[in-house]
């Protein structure tokens, strides 16, 4: 299908798939703020006053409502028709009587629990509630990856269990250099927070190092499976040259993400290190959504075409 639906529909997927990195960013930011506020000599910071509940319950809403419009995406792809009237009509049999329909609803009450928790449960359990929060999250990439093309040879597979955690891998980077970037980290160099600025950096450092070996070991196998073992897929279809395109945004993030740990977090912590590390995550949240946008395209792209 050509024309407008399918740009949209890709519209959809990366307003879907930021929102999801963002609320996992969100999480770990939140995580991390409260380990630092429980060492000795450092003060923390108030993490109600980075309004990471409100950036989360903002995206999640987002989120929910990029997940209500998909039946009719699925359904312009399945009819062929780009009227919405046509294409709304077929929506209740998408509903009842496709695979997509079970995947739907498990994303449904995934969404609905954790709006739930996030809404009513905050201050009476909090680490109840960021666990309702996690299995939320992971129930969402394990959907996902059962509605992509990993889903091909079947449920269960290495193929489709590669692909959750190349979802989960690559929102955990996106997500947690997005909001650290762009809300955390400023805010703090601001406050004069140095040392806790360098324990928090030293905690996204790390859990970034160890989410890269995950996504690049999935990576491999989730792109070769597309490929189905050709290679020259890379350069002779529209869906190899996206994912060439993404692999350059990577290894550029990469660079950047290597320039914060030795240029700022591998030296004694100063305000002029501070102001510098500010910039490397400024920068590297912008390539990250760039990558975001690209993978969006890449997974809505049929490997061979």
């Amino acid at each position: 299908m050509t024309g407008w639906v399918p740009a949209l529909n890709v519209l959809v997927a990366v307003l879907s798939d930021s929102s999801y990195a963002i609320i996992v960013g969100a999480l770990l930011a939140s995580w991390w703020l409260s380990r630092i506020a429980a060492e000795p000599g450092l003060d923390g910071i108030n993490i109600s006053g980075l309004e990471l509940r409100r950036v989360a319950l903002l995206f999640l809403v987002v989120l929910i409502a990029c997940h209500l419009v998909r039946p009719w995406f699925v359904a312009s792809s399945m009819s062929g028709s780009t009227r919405f009237r046509e294409a709304l009509a077929l929506v209740p049999t998408i509903l009842t009587s496709t695979r997509q329909a079970g995947l739907w609803y498990a994303n449904s009450l995934a969404l609905a629990v954790m709006l739930g928790a996030r809404l009513f449960g905050r201050g009476r359990a909090p680490n109840a509630v960021r666990w309702i929060e996690v299995l939320g999250l992971c129930v969402l990439a394990a959907t996902k990856a059962a509605s992509s093309h990993a889903s091909e040879e079947g449920d269960f597979t290495l193929a489709e269990i590669s692909q959750m955690l190349h979802i989960l891998a690559t929102s955990v980077w996106a997500g947690a250099i997005v909001v650290s970037g762009l809300l955390i980290v400023p805010r703090m160099a601001a406050s004069g927070r140095i040392p806790e600025l360098w324990s928090y950096g030293s905690q996204l450092s790390k859990t970034v190092t160890w989410v890269l070996c995950v996504l690049v070991l999935s990576g491999l196998i989730t792109s070769w499976n597309d490929m189905h073992g050709a290679i020259t897929t890379l350069w002779t279809s529209v869906w190899g040259k996206i994912l060439l395109t993404k692999l350059v945004f990577v290894a550029i993030a990469l660079l950047l993400g290597i320039s914060t740990r030795f240029r700022c977090l591998g030296r004694p912590a100063t305000s002029d290190r501070g102001t510098l590390m500010i910039k490397l995550l400024r920068s590297e949240a912008g390539v990250m959504a760039a990558i975001l946008c690209i993978s969006a395209l890449l997974a809505n792209t049929n490997p061979g075409t």
